[in-house]
């Protein structure tokens, strides 16, 4: 039985749902910029809040990346092209990395009953390519997304628009997100809310929060 009121889970997507992008991926995309790697990860996630609040188009972010990192920027428009898509396809193929024990507890908050939706700071162009037609969308119900809905976490309108579009009153919803702002931002917006840190931890917080939750498949024993 359950007792806690909560019927729906929502998830942030990277660093969550699937592995946040690594050093490896970063190291070919910097040197495809022909930029520091350091000067790089820095430029990147600089300019990342604008990319996915929908400011700026991929076309935009990608240049004030690669020159914010001392990088080259081609002078032909169709060697520009070629190097937007190569980092476009560079970052969505870093985050792409799915947690099987998350895809696992979806199967069986599904079989229970509760509803399921990812909340996540994302620009349009890497949600389409690669969420949109992604298997793990099989075990949403829905998706909000900050470049579609030009609103970023821990903005209070974004958990508002989640809550709307799940038919879920705020204290109904669990959030989960890996970033310490964005589970305060849920907890003041009136969700509940858990710091990702690892499907084992997670399951040990369910487990002394939130009982009533199911927590089988979080993790391989």
């Amino acid at each position: 039985m359950n007792t806690s009121g909560i019927t729906t889970i929502a998830c942030d997507y990277g660093g969550v749902l699937a592995q946040s992008i690594d050093r490896t991926y970063m190291c070919h995309m910097a040197e495809e910029a022909g930029a520091d790697q350091d000067k790089f990860f820095t430029s990147l996630w600089k300019y990342r809040h604008d990319y996915d609040l929908g400011a700026l188009d991929a076309a935009a972010y990608w240049q004030m990346v690669c020159e914010g990192a001392g990088g080259r920027w081609p002078k032909e428009s169709s060697a520009q092209q070629e190097l937007i898509e190569v980092l476009m396809h560079l970052d969505t193929i870093a985050w792409a990395i799915v947690n099987p024990g998350m895809l696992r507890w979806l199967v069986t908050l599904r079989r229970e009953g509760y509803r399921r939706i990812i909340i996540s700071n994302m620009a349009v162009e890497t949600f389409d390519m690669l969420v949109k037609d992604h298997v793990l969308m099989h075990y949403f119900e829905d998706a909000v997304v900050s470049g579609r809905i030009r609103i970023n976490k821990p903005d209070r309108e974004i958990f508002e628009e989640a809550a709307r579009r799940a038919d879920a009153e705020m204290d109904q919803i669990l959030f989960i997100d890996d970033l310490p702002r964005n589970v305060e931002g849920a907890r003041e917006a009136g969700m509940h809310a858990l710091q990702f840190t690892g499907t084992g931890d997670l399951e040990k917080a369910l487990r002394e929060q939130f009982p009533d939750i199911p927590r089988q498949g979080l993790n391989c024993h």
